[in-house]
């Protein structure tokens, strides 16, 4: 019985073995996605290379008083100041806000940090994937940012938007504590001089208990 349960072990590492090289092109791709979806939504939000996005112009304010007749003379009345004009930008933010915080944009990078980090060690170019990672992140929240407060000053959204975005954008902060946190972890540390210096004495890195070593 233990022979058996021996083999199945063995056939199932070498099964894992041999799909293990497609964990960082799969990271990079992930990272490409969300890496496309966050620039597309920056220019439609600085209207950049003709990236438009529709967005909903309110409409004049009506007067309601009644109608003057022809020849006569209007009857005077409070004049009150009108509304306040909004910015395109304004409300090109409030329609773009929530691409910058999208499910996609939030897991797609934190997905791409655990396969080259944490799915049977690290792999050649993990730090890369992890800076890119942070990057992409980083740029995700700043300009999520942006935009929800450029939402505000449009003035076409209900304070109960405000309430199911803002979380979103707590979330895209904390994978990117996530991916800094694995950044700056003990064996990225020591993974950084031993691909700049192929001369320097090896780290012994790879059988460091919090990654499982390397791949």
């Amino acid at each position: 019985m233990d022979d058996q349960q021996r083999d199945e072990t063995s056939e199932t590492a070498h099964a894992w073995d041999s799909v293990r090289w497609l964990r960082e092109p799969l990271a990079w791709t992930l990272l490409a996605l969300a890496a496309i979806i966050v620039l597309v939504s920056a220019c439609q939000l600085f209207n950049l290379a003709g990236a438009k996005i529709p967005v909903a112009i309110p409409a004049p304010a009506v007067s309601s008083a009644a109608p003057v007749p022809v020849g006569s003379s209007p009857a005077p009345g409070p004049v009150g100041p009108g509304p306040a004009p909004v910015s395109a930008f304004a409300l090109r933010a409030s329609a773009v806000a929530p691409q910058f915080i999208n499910f996609g944009v939030q897991v797609m990078p934190a997905l791409a940090v655990v396969l080259v980090a944490f799915c049977g060690g690290l792999t050649e170019r993990a730090r890369q994937v992890v800076q890119t990672a942070a990057v992409v992140l980083a740029a995700a929240f700043l300009l999520g940012l942006i935009s929800l407060e450029g939402a505000a000053g449009s003035h076409t959204r209900p304070g109960t938007w405000f309430f199911l975005e803002v979380p979103g954008l707590a979330i895209t902060a904390t994978a990117l504590a996530f991916t800094g946190a694995v950044l700056w972890s003990r064996p990225f540390r020591l993974v950084a001089p031993r691909f700049q210096d192929l001369g320097d004495d090896d780290q012994d890195f790879e059988d460091d208990p919090d990654f499982g070593g390397h791949a």
